[in-house]
């Protein structure tokens, strides 16, 4: 709302005026004491706001987390939910593609990809794999992955072995050495890091097809 105050003319006397000059800062003293309600310059912060009507919010200074305009809705950084996210008449669109295939041409002689480290968890959730190789096996090492984090292992080419197998114990099948063959295109692995009991990430198949578990 605007705020007015009685303007002084040339003319006038300052002395004779005195009244209506401490009544304008008088209204400028009410009108930033209410609006200090919300916003405190020292703490730079606001609070107690009713609603907020903006065309773009951006949060974050030196690095961005939030980045909402007129085009985008992009979050930056990881989200903690403790509530329920429900959708209605939308749907969740994964495409964390790692860009570089899981074959026998990245693993170069060695016929052995480490996927995560013993200090990272594994950076992407969709992995194309392949082994155009068919008288030596891929070997695919899967690191430890985070509490809830899921991985895809998806045939795209060849037709030579791609072995999958966990790292110190982290894999939990029903096959005797807990290794996932993927050998034909279409062929897929579908994992999930679950609690071990003791705070530990294992991972457990929960999906896929073609698969074969030694």
């Amino acid at each position: 709302m605007a705020i007015s105050v009685t303007e002084i003319l040339g003319t006038d006397s300052l002395s004779g005026s005195r009244l209506v000059i401490n009544d304008n800062f008088n209204v400028l003293a009410s009108e930033i004491n209410a609006m200090e309600v919300y916003f405190a310059p020292a703490a730079g912060t606001i609070t107690n706001l009713q609603n907020v009507s903006t065309e773009a919010l951006r949060v974050g200074l030196s690095t961005i987390l939030l980045d909402i305009n007129a085009s985008t809705f992009d979050i930056l950084t990881n989200v903690k939910m403790t509530g329920n996210l429900s959708m209605s008449g939308g749907g969740i669109f994964r495409n964390d593609t790692n860009p570089t295939p899981l074959n026998d041409t990245t693993a170069g002689a060695t016929m052995t990809i480490e996927v995560g480290s013993s200090t990272a968890i594994p950076p992407y959730t969709i992995n194309r794999c392949g082994n155009t190789d068919i008288t030596s096996d891929l070997d695919i090492l899967l690191n430890n992955g985070s509490i809830g984090q899921e991985i895809f292992f998806i045939c795209t080419e060849g037709s030579g072995n791609v072995v999958i197998q966990g790292v110190s114990g982290n894999m939990v099948t029903t096959g005797a050495l807990d290794k996932i063959t993927l050998n034909a295109l279409g062929e897929s692995v579908h994992l999930l890091a679950i609690d071990n009991g003791s705070g530990l990430p294992v991972w457990f198949i929960v999906g896929g097809d073609g698969y074969v578990l030694s």
